[in-house]
């Protein structure tokens, strides 16, 4: 009998952009021609090759194409990895399929092209409908642009359309804020990600002082986040994670894996992963003259052939990221992954900071995760991944939040209220487990 498929969600991620904003630090970069943009995706079909191995052993539930800026590559590019996603794995008939853009490159041609190759969601990066704002972030498209392309976007046939805002930024006030989001609202998308900007240590808005001088004081940065919940809320949002609303039924697929603690496999410059490989598989080492298999190791011991990333039998949840450097990326998959027939092979010799978790890792993970989410985490199901109920470990912690009404409870369920969302960070970090 064949063994049943485990679910995987798989990022792609696309690393090019028109220029980069003021706050970014994510891997990406600004002006790179076409030549390059095309190398990198055959680079990247490359990799996903590399991992046929494994593909029998899983069915992918969604796709995400993040960056940088995935519409401003051609569309041909996309269409390329994505078929070649799909030679090598099965894809769900009904999977996610998302890609992020900016207003300025997703034009009417694009967005036809993506229909036709199976995108089903698209994720619209606006931050502001304040023209003077978005310059002052240094994005590339105006309040005109997005407007246009979010109907062109609604014309090509899209009917999951995500939109990005930001609140918190240099000279806004709650009433500019309030306009942007009723601006969205009367559009009707079906998912809003709503973010706080963050000053990123290395960007430029970090370093410039003017700017900094005018961010909003916490008190108006609260007042901000406090009318993004009540007025999203008032109409028809549902809050799922911390930053994120929806309609019902258009949470995001992929973005829930994350949150979730499912498996995520990451493709593309820097992209990390985290996977449960298959029981039983061990290293093996090919030299010049004969394939043979090294005996099985425990997790982390040094072998003749590599570090072995599990004892045989177990399975074991192990995090990964891919090569950084752009020039590095486009050489290391510069020929085909075909030889490799197990993912422990190709992980060993093509990727970095390879960590196997450990049990409080896990725990710790699922915790801290879970809790973002505004329905919180399962006593069912914690017990059932960890072999214990969740009070064992964490019953005063627990008590201490459900006391002071920051933790809830409802039938299986433990979550956040909305105070004990508003102080997220320090609650999450009552829930480390002591490791001396």
């Amino acid at each position: 009998m064949m063994n049943k498929r485990k679910s995987l969600a798989v990022y792609l991620h696309i690393p090019f952009c028109r220029s980069k904003c003021k706050y970014c630090d994510f891997l990406s970069f600004g002006g790179l021609d076409e030549t390059v943009q095309a190398a990198y995706g055959e680079a990247l079909c490359r990799e996903i090759r590399g991992f046929s191995g494994m593909a029998l052993s899983y069915s992918v539930s969604s796709i995400f194409f993040g960056g940088g800026t995935p519409s401003y590559v051609r569309a041909a590019v996309i269409e390329k990895i994505l078929c070649t996603l799909r030679e090598v794995f099965d894809v769900e008939e009904d999977c996610e399929i998302t890609l992020e853009g900016n207003p300025d490159s997703l034009t009417p041609d694009k967005l036809r092209a993506y229909r036709q190759i199976g995108i089903n969601r698209l994720s619209i990066g606006l931050q502001s409908l304040r023209d003077d704002l978005l310059k002052t972030l240094g994005r590339v498209h105006d309040r005109d642009q997005f407007m246009r392309a979010y109907a062109q976007a609604r014309e090509a046939g899209f009917s999951n359309i995500n939109v990005d805002l930001m609140s918190g930024l240099p000279g806004e006030s709650g009433e500019s804020y309030l306009k942007t989001l009723e601006g969205v609202l009367s559009l009707k998308p079906e998912h809003i990600s709503a973010y706080s900007l963050i000053v990123e240590e290395g960007t430029p808005l970090s370093e410039d002082a003017g700017l900094l001088a005018l961010l909003p004081g916490e008190e108006e940065e609260r007042l901000q986040y406090r009318k993004t919940k009540e007025l999203l809320r008032d109409n028809g949002y549902e809050r799922y994670e911390i930053s994120n609303y929806a309609r019902k039924g258009f949470a995001c697929r992929h973005n829930r894996v994350y949150w979730t603690m499912g498996e995520y496999l990451g493709l593309g410059l820097g992209a990390s992963s985290f996977l449960g490989l298959v029981p039983e598989l061990t290293i093996r080492k090919t030299d010049k003259n004969s394939e043979k298999n090294v005996p099985s190791y425990k997790v982390g011991e040094s072998t003749e052939s590599g570090v072995a990333l599990r004892e045989t039998g177990q399975e074991k949840r192990i995090r990964f990221r891919g090569e950084q450097d752009l020039a590095a990326y486009l050489e290391c998959f510069g020929a085909e992954t075909a030889g490799y027939s197990i993912p422990e092979e190709l992980i060993r010799d093509k990727y970095q900071d390879i960590v196997t978790l450990d049990l409080k890792d896990e725990i710790e993970e699922y915790m801290f995760l879970g809790l973002r989410m505004i329905n919180g985490i399962s006593r069912r199901d914690f017990r059932q991944r960890f072999g214990q109920d969740p009070e064992v470990l964490y019953g005063d912690v627990i008590n201490r939040y459900l006391e002071n009404g920051l933790l809830l409870e409802k039938e299986d369920r433990l979550f956040l209220s909305d105070r004990g969302l508003d102080v997220s960070n320090v609650v999450m970090a009552d829930f480390l487990l002591d490791r001396d």
